[in-house]
């Protein structure tokens, strides 16, 4: 439904894309990037007009996360001249997802999904300009897990003399979804992979609200100064009904306790059973940051040099309470405790860019990462307590890429040291009979080489060999690593990833000689292999990393301004366990992933003259269902068919001459 984000780079762990550092223009949109960096909320694609991608040594001018790469948002430019934008999409997913022995609480049609994005952009004299843009989505959802989410962005840009620049952002984003944690057991997805969410009292209502102040000072024609300030506040309670997992009678309630139970009795771990309770996560998240960045041009004989130098200073702070509800649907309940973090962070960098004769690049840098955290618990049940820690991490993150040949023809080699901070997770076990998890800083060194080949407007293909060494790698395991069969993240010690990445486009408009009716052919593959080194697990294969990825993709667009677009994705097989467990177990937590593929598709068509254009896309068109993941805790579910359509409207007002 694009309400998380998924992403991994060079084959590591996608979940929560918290091996990659996201940002928006610049700035962590991670909930707290240090102590808590996976990602739970994802800024609205609606509002972008590009993506960045960082790879390799470039990581080290950002950061915290320096292991994966970087993939910066570039939202929407205020227009030269007043733009007026509209668009309105509505379509539905195919088939239903009702179960024999529970009827759809829609009926028996298929699940709908509605959005509209309005946006007016304008410059009222030469000095100033602006957009606003409003963007709100509904949906059935997916298993009947419906969401509805209200996205605003507000963006100024001002003049503050003949070569400074300061740019405003505000933002707001609403997020009223169901969403539980608690996935299918083995036997529920042979039977039906289709039936709606088991939980369906399970919801999140969060809410993020951002600001930031973007300044840009060019003192000469060499010398620019880069100050971002910023802050973010982000609330959100998941309200989620509490379960079993155990045949009842072993140290469980008696059946005629409980609210409702799905699956299959008989078998250890193979029914959940619903209690009349549920377990409220109240959490809030604030972020402050300030970053002056410095670029400095000069040559020294045939060398030029392009000098970065910056700073971060960033504070953090995270409010945790947990409450106990007498019912399902319960949102105020009984405190079970409350736990509050804070960290100061502090972060330097220089890299210089050093271009000898047109023909070779050599970028050395270096960044510098500390931070101080604190925690403390104020409250168990009904007893206040202060239950202090804290303690400090850093790191020396070093790293050098270099660049040899031309634009159309060249080779690349990099290494950098990989630094991730430690996450800080709850000193109590939401759930009795867990136990937290202190997880460890992640250290990596990381190796790449590759080349990049392009041919007039013919062809480019690239290709890149990569190695990560991890002395600690923290890893999602459900097995013998975890305790409370859940998953969860764990210090998975010393890791190897090392694979090869490839992409090829080809534009066959070009070639054929048919032009102006353009054909463009492109793929991506990407090898991994990523296994455990030395200890119990020596040699054994990581948690969700899929040893290869494909998608081929087919661009076509006709100077009728008819354009279409065909994309076929494959993911193999995965592992979800450090002991590389084949068989899927009763519960459905563990077991191999069997490798599976999705088709994409899309249509449009511009209507010349009038501002008009079309949509038809159609998602996962094949609409076979398959297990995309077995955690948290069950089998998760993907493969259902969407079809949308779409019309737009855009306006240009003519600019007047000045």
């Amino acid at each position: 439904n694009g309400l998380r984000l998924d992403v991994g780079i060079h084959g590591l762990d996608p979940g929560r894309s918290r091996r990659v550092l996201i940002l928006e223009d610049g700035v962590p949109v991670a909930v707290n990037p240090y102590s808590e960096p996976d990602i739970y909320y994802v800024p609205s694609i609606e509002r972008m007009r590009g993506i960045e991608v960082v790879k390799g040594s470039g990581n080290i001018l950002f950061g915290p996360q320096t292991i994966g790469g970087v993939i910066n948002f570039l939202t929407l430019t205020p227009p030269e001249h007043r733009h007026e934008t509209a668009e309105i999409d509505a379509g539905f997913w195919a088939g239903d997802s009702c179960s024999p022995g529970r009827p759809c609480l829609l009926g028996n049609v298929p699940e709908g999904y509605a959005s509209v994005m309005v946006s007016h952009g304008d410059a009222p004299n030469e000095h100033l300009r602006y957009v606003v843009q409003l963007v709100h989505k509904e949906s059935d959802g997916t298993r009947e897990e419906g969401f509805s989410i209200t996205d605003v962005l507000g963006k100024v840009v001002l003049d503050t003399s003949a070569r400074g620049e300061a740019t405003l952002k505000l933002g707001f984003r609403d997020d009223e979804t169901m969403s539980d944690d608690n996935g299918l057991t083995q036997g529920m997805y042979l039977s039906n992979p289709r039936q709606p969410t088991l939980s369906p009292a399970d919801r999140i209502s969060q809410q993020r609200y951002d600001a930031s102040l973007t300044h840009v000072q060019r003192f000469d024609d060499r010398t620019k100064l880069t100050t971002i300030a910023y802050v973010s506040r982000t609330q959100r309670i998941w309200n989620r009904q509490d379960y079993d997992r155990n045949t009842p009678g072993a140290g469980l309630l008696p059946l005629n306790q409980y609210d409702y139970w799905v699956g299959d009795t008989t078998l250890t771990g193979g029914a959940m059973y619903f209690r009349n309770t549920d377990t409220i996560l109240d959490r809030h998240y604030e972020v402050a940051g300030v970053e002056p960045r410095l670029e400095w041009r000069a040559a020294t004989g045939d060398i030029s040099h392009t000098l970065n130098v910056g700073a971060r200073l960033l504070y953090e702070t995270a409010h945790y309470q947990q409450r106990s509800g007498s019912s399902p649907t319960s949102e105020a309940g009984s405190l079970d405790y409350v736990f509050d973090h804070h960290t100061w962070a502090f972060a330097t960098y220089a890299e210089d860019r050093l271009e000898v004769r047109d023909w070779l690049l050599v970028t050395p840098g270096v960044r510098f990462e500390q931070a101080a955290f604190s925690s403390n618990v104020s409250r168990e049940g009904d007893q206040d307590t202060s239950q202090s820690g804290g303690g400090w991490a850093g790191g020396v993150i070093p790293g050098i890429g270099m660049v040899a040949g031309t634009p159309k023809a060249n080779v690349y080699a990099g290494m950098h040291v990989g630094w991730a901070p430690p996450r800080v997770t709850s000193p109590i076990a939401p759930k009795a009979g867990t136990a937290a998890v202190e997880l460890q800083p992640e250290s990596s060194i990381n190796y790449e080489l590759g080349t990049r080949l392009t041919y007039k407007r013919l062809a480019h293909v690239e290709a890149t060999a990569y190695l990560i060494d991890f002395d600690n790698q923290v890893i999602s395991s459900s097995g013998a690593l975890t305790s409370g069969g859940q998953t969860q993240l764990v210090n998975g010690g010393a890791t190897r990833h090392f694979g090869v990445e490839g992409g090829a486009s080809f534009g066959l408009g070009e070639a054929l000689g048919i032009k102006p009716t353009a054909i463009d052919l492109g793929a991506r593959y990407t090898f991994a292999r990523a296994t455990f080194q030395g200890g119990p697990y020596n040699g054994y294969w990581l948690p969700y990393a899929p040893a290869a990825t494909l998608v081929g993709t087919l661009d076509v667009e006709h100077p009728s301004g008819v354009a279409g677009e065909l994309a076929w994705t494959y993911v193999g097989e995965q592992f979800t366990d450090a002991q590389d467990t084949l068989v899927p177990d009763a519960t459905g937590r563990t077991g191999k992933l069997p490798a599976y593929q999705t088709v994409d598709a899309v249509l449009r068509y511009k209507l010349r003259g009038t501002g008009l254009s079309f949509k038809l896309a159609m998602k996962d068109a094949m609409n076979q269902t398959f297990v995309f993941a077995r955690r948290p805790d069950g089998i998760q579910v993907g493969g259902f068919r969407q079809i949308i359509a779409g019309v737009r409207w855009d306006w240009d007002e003519a600019p007047t001459p000045r």
